[in-house]
Order: structure tokens, then sequence, then C-alpha cells
């Protein structure tokens, strides 16, 4: 039977019914539910949130845990606090036949991380752009609230225009300056950027490959296949 392809993250839950091809965004309460009704399916995924929703479920689970064997080697010094969602997808783009690059995942946090001929090195991880206006506004007396704006200027010529600076501009200005680093330091020619915020960034270079959409889920089937393939599902 086709799996339920799933990402437990701390608001959210993304799922693929790869039998009907549904994709779908959750919340928990609605996963639950959704369940219910595929009650047979297995369930196969990853949780970067809270996974106690998954307790008392009648869908077998296979959760993926930081020891399952992978085919990229690892030389990363706490594998047990890696998150999954990084750890799945430089897997899944390894396995896609690229065994050297950065990956930059851009979401509640923006990641870097740097795979070299099939080896996991490690990367970075800095907060993302919800991250970084809920803390200027909560950790000060009277900064306002703002939000991503496209059209974001690099001058500020009022509180709110200078906070969009302070973040929509320094962001991409951060990461392209961080993926100049990478590349020209580890030898790198290819940029895979993926995850729900990637679309705020202008494709600067060639060597930019963006993700499609839902790519996430996708690299869980590999991984899925994958662990089918060696008899470890």
């Amino acid at each position: 039977m086709q799996p339920i392809l799933f990402d437990l993250g701390n608001t959210t839950v993304k799922a693929w019914d790869t039998a009907t091809n549904n994709f779908c965004r959750l919340t928990s309460e609605e996963f639950i539910d959704f369940l219910t009704k595929r009650p047979d399916q297995l369930l196969f995924g990853y949780a970067t949130g809270n996974d106690s929703i998954l307790t008392g479920m009648k869908n077998p689970i296979r959760l993926l845990a930081a020891d399952d064997a992978m085919p990229l080697k690892s030389h990363y010094q706490e594998m047990s606090t890696l998150g999954l969602d990084r750890w799945v997808l430089c897997n899944s783009h390894f396995l896609e036949g690229n065994d050297s690059f950065l990956l930059v995942t851009m979401g509640t946090c923006i990641t870097y991380n740097i795979v070299k001929e099939g080896v996991f090195l490690g990367g970075a991880i800095s907060p993302g752009w919800e991250m970084r206006f809920e803390s200027m506004h909560k950790m000060t007396a009277n900064l306002p609230k703002a939000e991503y704006m496209k059209d974001s200027k690099l001058l500020g010529s009022t509180t709110m225009g200078s906070l969009r600076s302070g973040v929509d501009v320094a962001i991409q200005m951060e990461i392209a300056a961080m993926i100049e680093e990478y590349i020209n330091r580890f030898l790198l020619k290819k940029v895979f950027i993926c995850g729900g915020h990637s679309n705020r960034l202008p494709n600067h270079s060639k060597n930019y490959i963006f993700a499609p959409v839902n790519y996430e889920l996708h690299a869980l089937r590999r991984i899925h296949d994958y662990f089918f393939k060696n008899g470890t599902l």
C-alpha cells in the first residue's frame, strides 16, 4: 500500500497521501482526523515538533531517527541534535546524483548545509524572517511588528521601513554572502535552495537551483524508496 508521507512541524503538518496524490498542510487536529480515515496506510516521516499526536494512532508508523542508515556519510559531531529535515533533504539531494553541494533551507530558520564528496560536513543555522521580526517587536518597548514586503528598500525612511530593510534586505544580502563564502571555501559548484520562503530570494546566479513545490515531501518519498530497496523500511 502506498504510504502517507509527513513532516510534523511545530504548528502544522505537511502530508502527502501518495495513494491519492493529495498534498496538504494541516493542523495537528486536522492531521488526526485525516489519519482516522486511512487507518491502514503506513505513516513515513519525521517530527521536528512534538510527535505526541502520533501516540495511539492505528496506522503502522515508520518515524525517522538520527541513527537510521542513510546514503550519506557524516562528520557532524552531534547527530542526535541534527534536524531531521536538514538530514533528509541532504540525503535526498545526494540520491539525485549530487555528491558535492550547498543546500539552503528557508523556513522558520535559515540553514546552510554542506555536502562534499558524499559526506555531510555541517553548516549554519540562522533566524528566519518571522523570528527576526518577532524578536525585534517583543524584545523592545517601542518597535512595532513588521512583516515581509517584497519591495523593501535598503534605505528605511520610517521605522517600519527600517525594520523591513534590516530583515528583508539584510537576509538577502546575508544569504548571498554566506553562499559565496561556502562556495569559495569548499569549492562547491551547486547551490540548492528550498523551503517555504525560498521564493523571497531572487535567483542571482545560474548556479542556484530552486526546489519545486512540496520538495520536502518528495524528498521523503525518495528516502522511503531507498529504505524499501535496502530492506530497512
